[in-house]
C-alpha cells in the first residue's frame, strides 16, 4: 500500500481541525444549556485525539481515520449522541452517518470532506479538558471511569505505548506496513471474525523489533515469519511487563489478562497482551479453526522466505493473495442486504459480529473444515441499494458415517441456528422490511458473477 501524498496529509490534518471545531461548539453549547455561564462553558474544552493506523503512521490513500473525542465530566454519552448527532447531521462537509451507540465501544461512524472517521467518545473525571493534554497516559485518568470509557480511552493509550516501546519509530511501521499487506492478501487480517486486527499485528511487529533492534526493515520482515511459526503459543506475546492491579483506589477494579486468576483467560489459544494498563488480551476472538489458519501462514510465510534467502523464490511469491475463490469446491455464501447507509451499516456489524459462531458451529460436523474469508466482496442488488457478500469455504473428507454417505453433509443445522441467532438482534422486528440475509450453499461453479476470478483458469459455469 503506497504512503498518502502530502497533500492528502494536509487534508486529513485540516479534516480533524474541522472536526475539533464542530466538538468544541459542541461542548459549549451543552455546557450553556446546563446554566454555565459564557467563560465557563468557553473553559469547559475538548480534544480530538487519533490511534489505530493514523496514529501509529501508517496512512494510506483512502485510508480511515480513528478519533477519540474527549470531554469533561459534565459531558455525557447520551449528550454525544442526542447533541453532537444532529450537529455534524446539520454541516454540509459531514456525510454517510451513522451512530452505533450500543456497540462494544460505542461510536460514531462519518465522513468527513471524504475521509472516513469512526469517532469514539470518552469523558475525563475533569472539569475542563486543558488545551495543552497532549497524551492520555496518565493511569490516574482512568480513576473510577465505566468499562465503556476505559475501552475507548485503550486504543490512545495502546498505540502511544507501542510507539514508545519500538527501538526505531521508522523500521517499526515500514515493517508493520509491509505485514499488514501481507495479512490482508492472504486473508487474516480480522478480528471480528477471530483473525487478527490492526494493533495485534502492531504488537507482533513491535516485539520483533524490540527482539532485534537493529536490524533493517526487511530482515525484520525475514525474522518475523520465523519467530511467529516457532513460537510456544502457551506463553503471551508481550511488549512490557503486564502491570498488577494497583493498590490505588479507583483503579483496582479493573480486569487484567491473568491467565492464573481467570480461568477463561487460560482458554485464551494465541494471547498478544495490550501493553497499557488495563492490559487486555488482544485476540481473545481467536477459535482453533482460525489459529489453524494463521499458523499455517506463518508456516508457508517462513518457508517462501527462506526460499528467497536461497534465490529459490522472489519476495512478490511471499506477499502472493491467496486465491481463495478457486481453492475450495464448495463455499458458504452470506448476502447482507440494506435499504439506507445508517441502517445497512449496523446490519453489517451485527451479521459479522456473528460470523464465528458460525465457523464454530460447523466445524461441529465431522469431517468439515471451514475456511472463514474476511475480504467481503460489494455488488449491485436490484432491490437492495446497499449489499455486501461474504464468504466461507468448504472443504469435506471423503468418509462414510452415520446419516453420511461419500461426502454428502447436511449444513441446515448450524445455518438455522446461525440464522436464529441474526434474528435476535435487537433491532430486527422495527426494521422488518428495512434489512435482510441471505445464506446459500454454492459449489465453485455456481459462485455469483461478482466474485473476482483468481484462478488460473476461469470458473467453470454451468450450461443456462
Amino acid at each position: 500500500a503506497p504512503l498518502a501524498a502530502p497533500e492528502e496529509m494536509r487534508a486529513r490534518t485540516s479534516v480533524l481541525m474541522e472536526l475539533q471545531r464542530l466538538v468544541l461548539q459542541w461542548i459549549y453549547e451543552v455546557s450553556i444549556k446546563e446554566g454555565m455561564d459564557e467563560d465557563t462553558a468557553k473553559a469547559a474544552g475538548a480534544k480530538i485525539f487519533t490511534f489505530g493506523s493514523y496514529r501509529l503512521g501508517l496512512i494510506s490513500p483512502g485510508s480511515d481515520i480513528d478519533a477519540l473525542c474527549v470531554a469533561p465530566k459534565h459531558i455525557s454519552r447520551e449528550a454525544f449522541f442526542q447533541d453532537l448527532v444532529p450537529k455534524l447531521q446539520a454541516s454540509p462537509e459531514i456525510s454517510d452517518l451513522s451512530p452505533v451507540p450500543d456497540a462494544y465501544v460505542p461510536i460514531i461512524k462519518l465522513k468527513l470532506s471524504g475521509v472516513d472517521i469512526d469517532l469514539l467518545f470518552a469523558r475525563l473525571n475533569m472539569p475542563q479538558v486543558p488545551e495543552n493534554l497532549e497524551s492520555l497516559n496518565d493511569d490516574d485518568l482512568l480513576k473510577n471511569l465505566d468499562d465503556r470509557t476505559v475501552r475507548s480511552l485503550n486504543g490512545c493509550r495502546v498505540a502511544d505505548h507501542i510507539l514508545a516501546l519500538v527501538p526505531d519509530a521508522e523500521r517499526f511501521r515500514d515493517t508493520l506496513r509491509l505485514v499488514k499487506i501481507w495479512a490482508k492478501r492472504r486473508g487474516i487480517y480480522s478480528n471480528v471474525l477471530g483473525f487478527f486486527g490492526g494493533i495485534t499485528w502492531a504488537i507482533l511487529v513491535a516485539r520483533v523489533c524490540q527482539l532485534y533492534p537493529y536490524y533493517a526493515s526487511s530482515a525484520l520482515v525475514k525474522r518475523f515469519f520465523k519467530v511467529y511459526d516457532r513460537w510456544n503459543w502457551k506463553n503471551p506475546v508481550v511488549i512490557c511487563p503486564i502491570r498488577e492491579n494497583p493498590n490505588v483506589a479507583g483503579l483496582m477494579a479493573f480486569k487484567i489478562w491473568n491467565p492464573k486468576q481467570y480461568p477463561q483467560d487460560r482458554m485464551h489459544l494465541m494471547p498478544i497482551i495490550t501493553p497499557a494498563f488495563p492490559s487486555m488480551n488482544s485476540t481473545h476472538n481467536v477459535t482453533e479453526t482460525t489459529q489453524r489458519i494463521i499458523l499455517d501462514e506463518f508456516s508457508r510465510a517462513g518457508k517462501v522466505t527462506e526460499q528467497v534467502e536461497q534465490s529459490g523464490a522472489e519476495w512478490k511469491d511471499v506477499y502472493r493473495a491467496l486465491p481463495f475463490f478457486s481453492m475450495h469446491k464448495y463455499y458458504l455464501h452470506i448476502e447482507v442486504l440494506g435499504k439506507t447507509h445508517s441502517v445497512f451499516l449496523r446490519w453489517l456489524g451485527w451479521v459479522e459480529s456473528k460470523l464465528r459462531h458460525l465457523v464454530r458451529h460447523l466445524e461441529r460436523i465431522p469431517s468439515v473444515q471451514v475456511r472463514p474469508w474476511p475480504n467481503h466482496v460489494e455488488f449491485k442488488d436490484p432491490e437492495w441499494p446497499h449489499a455486501t457478500a461474504a464468504f466461507m469455504g468448504l472443504t469435506i473428507a471423503k468418509r462414510t458415517g452415520p446419516g453420511q454417505q461419500g461426502n454428502t453433509v447436511d449444513l441446515r443445522q448450524p445455518v438455522t441456528q446461525f440464522v436464529e441467532i441474526i434474528n435476535s438482534w435487537q433491532d430486527r422486528s422495527d426494521l422488518a422490511g428495512e434489512v435482510d440475509m441471505r445464506v446459500r450453499h454454492v459449489a465453485r461453479r455456481d459462485l455469483p458473477d461478482y466474485v473476482p476470478e483468481d484462478g488460473p483458469k476461469p470458473r467453470k459455469r454451468k450450461a443456462a
